[in-house]
């Protein structure tokens, strides 16, 4: 048995684990980071930064379909070569991994390569890939096991060209057409990259929408963008098979409509996400709580077994990379004696569509039942000079107002949202009023004049629009 002893185990190298490391180390533990597949977890390798080299090499084709207006003028239409953008996604995610092993070294973290498995005496046996294990004793561990594609048992669904969002970034080439299960923020980020890509792309949603937590509003602009670029998108089809069809796939639904069949070169399958629980069998037999298959924490990160904390896509959260990120240093800062506590009360939700979505706070519907006095207006793009200008004119911001001038939500739809959502999270946070964001003098021309615009809007006194214009919403 090994006399290694740490302050602070972490189990899993996501950005909720990597950071929680870190961050324990910073206030002087000694550190030890278990990983059983790669450094940086799913969002460094198949998740977010991956979706988003894709996604830009995506966006960049998509904008050159209208670069001739820009008195640009190619020759001849672009083409697209799917093994140079994976090697550039490849040598993205390569960059962003060996940034994360260095921090690692910088910070004086030992890294163990393997599958943790943990009891509730908190020590830890790392199962390595050769069949040799190593183990040490942790005074706390912080569980940052995250989370691997939902993949539901129906026939077919481990048949050839069925794909998810972990296995779609090294395709061969360029599908000719992709059926999409699954509509929700992972789905549709991916249905926007591969129709700009070349792909015909179909989109079987078993809700009544789409994009399910997004405001109505913003939902359905976008909504009706996909669609006049030839996304189908199917609400209500539950999807009952896939089977094969010479070199196709078939995917059979069911909905109020009766059966439909759809075609495609392959299924991309991006229903949802579930917990990554290997190594925790022995905590789950001692004892440690659980809920519907993630595991239960309070604000502070603490499970019920002593020492031992659980933060990212292993708890009932949102299930954001950042979020997981804020979690790991709330955990750690506890782990070292520290009093901080969690609170999700203002939380960004990007999302990386062509337009852009991002929000924070209370849809207009939640607003309108939790405040009556709420009062709600947006600001269209087309009437912000820099928007105009680059030739992104689709969308708006949204603010949601309470009866004491707080902000209660924010919705913007368009160019450069994902950043742009940033400066309502602060105002928010800080508890700043619309008055202040008024009095904030902003730089023209930008983006982030749309801001201040919007908040203007819901204060009934726009200077870009009319006071009795509605938003064009496009």
């Amino acid at each position: 048995m090994s006399d290694k002893h740490y302050d602070v185990a972490v189990i899993g190298a996501g950005p909720g684990g990597y950071v929680a490391a870190i961050r324990a180390a910073q206030l002087g533990a000694k550190v030890a980071i278990v990983e059983k597949q790669y450094m940086g977890g799913t969002c460094l390798n198949v998740g977010c930064i991956p979706s988003k080299a894709m996604l830009h090499v995506a966006e960049v084709l998509h904008s050159m379909e209208s670069v001739g207006d820009l008195g640009i003028e190619l020759g001849q239409a672009p083409t697209f070569h799917m093994p140079k953008a994976v090697a550039f996604k490849d040598k993205v995610v390569k960059r962003m991994t060996s940034g994360v092993g260095s921090l690692m070294k910088a910070n004086n973290i030992d890294v163990y390569d393997g599958l943790g498995i943990i009891d509730a005496s908190r020590r830890v046996s790392v199962q390595k890939g050769n069949g040799s294990h190593e183990e040490f004793q942790a005074e706390k561990i912080i569980l940052a096991t995250g989370s691997v594609p939902l993949m539901p048992p129906m026939p077919g669904i481990d048949g050839r060209n069925v794909i998810n969002s972990d296995t779609c970034w090294n395709l061969p080439a360029v599908p000719e057409s992709v059926i999409c299960v699954g509509g929700g923020v992972i789905g549709i980020e991916l249905a926007c990259m591969f129709n700009a890509i070349g792909s015909k792309v179909t989109v079987l949603e078993m809700l009544p929408n789409v994009l399910a937590p997004v405001d109505e509003e913003v939902r359905r602009l976008l909504v009706r963008i996909l669609s006049k670029r030839g996304i189908n998108i199917v609400t209500n089809a539950k999807v009952e098979s896939i089977e094969d069809d010479s070199k196709l796939k078939q995917v059979k639904t069911t909905s109020d409509k009766g059966e439909q069949t759809f075609s495609g070169e392959y299924v991309l399958m991006a229903v949802s996400r579930r917990t990554s629980t290997g190594g925790l069998e022995h905590l789950i037999e001692q004892g440690l709580d659980m809920d519907r298959g993630r595991v239960r924490v309070n604000e502070k990160m603490e499970t019920n077994l002593p020492g031992i904390y659980a933060i990212g896509d292993l708890t009932k959260g949102a299930g954001l990379a950042h979020v997981a990120s804020a979690e790991g240093e709330t955990a750690a800062d506890n782990a070292m004696g520290h009093d901080s506590s969690m609170n999700y009360d203002v939380v960004p939700n990007p999302i990386y569509t062509f337009p852009e979505i991002a929000f924070v706070g209370l849809t207009e519907a939640q607003a309108k039942e939790k405040d009556p006095e709420a009062r709600v207006e947006r600001f269209p793009w087309v009437a912000i000079g820099k928007a105009v200008a680059i030739g992104e004119t689709d969308g708006f911001t949204k603010v949601i107002r309470g009866k004491y001038g707080e902000i209660l939500g924010a919705h913007i739809i368009g160019p450069d949202a994902t950043n742009l959502i940033s400066e309502f999270s602060i105002a928010m946070r800080g508890e700043l009023t619309v008055d202040e964001i008024i009095e904030t003098i902003h730089p023209h021309p930008t983006l982030s004049e749309g801001i201040r615009e919007a908040v203007l809007a819901v204060e009934g006194r726009p200077i870009h629009i009319g006071p009795k214009q509605p938003a064009r919403v496009r």
